[in-house]
């Protein structure tokens, strides 16, 4: 169990580093979604860089309150929910073309152990890490990596990414400034511990 928390660990700073190589070399994604190209070339690109925020430094709080800016409330909202889940899809499968290298390093018992510990904690760990940044990428790949069902992954993904597009969105399309953002950051954050507080003690039922 004890070599999956370190993997844990290394997906988390791995992500880390890249948002500070990403800082530190002045590239900013953010420039991308507000420029003057036509609204169908700006949604296929919010949609790909928040497909890939799994694997890079992408700022997607900032496009998902874009995508209320530019496409209003449910556009906006629905647009970030397709590449919220797209991102969850690619991390899942990240994690599990990882199986190889895990099996070389890790003993079945410690692989055992670790998928009864997602069996039961594992859709309250997905829902609640959606909106919280690193935590969500790693969450995804570990999924994919210990083997849990696909389409549990996707569907309690779903639940997590429902409340944060759409309160994005939200800001987006009724703010007069992104500068909101991290107000509707705060509350998914405050969605999540609500969530752990009156779910610690529940199991999710085994899979069968």
């Amino acid at each position: 169990m004890n070599r999956y928390i370190y993997i844990f660990i290394f997906i988390c700073l791995f992500t880390v580093l890249t948002f500070v190589v990403f800082e530190t070399s002045g590239y900013s994604f953010e420039a991308l979604l507000t420029n003057n190209s036509s609204k169908s070339w700006l949604a296929l690109l919010s949609l790909l860089l928040l497909a890939t925020d799994v694997l890079l430094p992408i700022p997607s709080s900032f496009i998902m309150v874009s995508n209320g800016a530019l496409f209003n409330f449910l556009p906006g909202g629905l647009l970030s929910l397709a590449g919220g889940l797209l991102s969850c899809t690619l991390g899942y499968f990240i994690g599990l073309r990882a199986k190889g290298l895990i099996n070389k390093y890790i003993p079945s018992p410690q692989q055992a152990q670790a998928r009864a510990f997602l069996e039961k904690y594992g859709a309250l760990a997905i829902i609640a890490s959606r909106p919280i940044p690193v935590l969500a990428e790693a969450v995804a790949i570990m999924s994919g990596t210990l083997k849990w069902r696909f389409q549990k992954m996707l569907v309690y993904s779903l639940i997590g990414l429902v409340p944060i597009c759409f309160i994005y969105s939200f800001t987006g399309a009724y703010s007069t400034s992104f500068d909101n953002a991290w107000l509707a950051l705060l509350f998914n954050i405050g969605i999540a511990l609500l969530l752990w507080f009156f779910t610690r003690g529940d199991k999710v039922p085994s899979k069968r």
